[in-house]
């Protein structure tokens, strides 16, 4: 069957983090994600709060230029499961060329490098 969606996703299994301050807490897997948004699986329950919590990706491969891009935000949380989240990324807010720099990392998934935080805001 072909996949009709616009923006493929990525199977991944980056770790997620929690972090507050200097402390970075692993608390789960983002298990993929795609233009549209990411899936969370968390390794216990968390209350989640847009208001409070803001999600951020940092996305590094070497073979690209530039190497590196960070990308934060959310649209709205989901809960699918008990320990799992949909996280819609904000995409309209994202620039035109941020947008495209994301599409190209996703692209080249092979030889990506990701690191997921949760920030809480004070």
């Amino acid at each position: 069957m072909k996949n009709k969606r616009a923006y493929p996703r990525i199977r991944s299994d980056w770790q997620l983090f929690w972090s507050t301050g200097d402390v970075h807490k692993p608390i789960g897997y983002v298990r993929d994600i795609s233009l549209s948004g990411a899936l969370l699986h968390f390794s216990e329950e968390y209350e989640l709060d847009p208001e409070r919590h803001l999600f951020t990706l940092k996305l590094r491969n070497p073979q690209i230029k530039p190497p590196e891009l960070v990308i934060s935000g959310l649209k709205e949380w989901e809960k699918r499961q008990k320990n799992e989240v949909f996280l819609g990324i904000v995409l309209e807010k994202l620039e035109k060329e941020k947008r495209k720099t994301l599409l190209h990392f996703l692209s080249r998934s092979d030889k990506l490098q990701a690191q997921a935080f949760l920030l809480e805001a004070d």
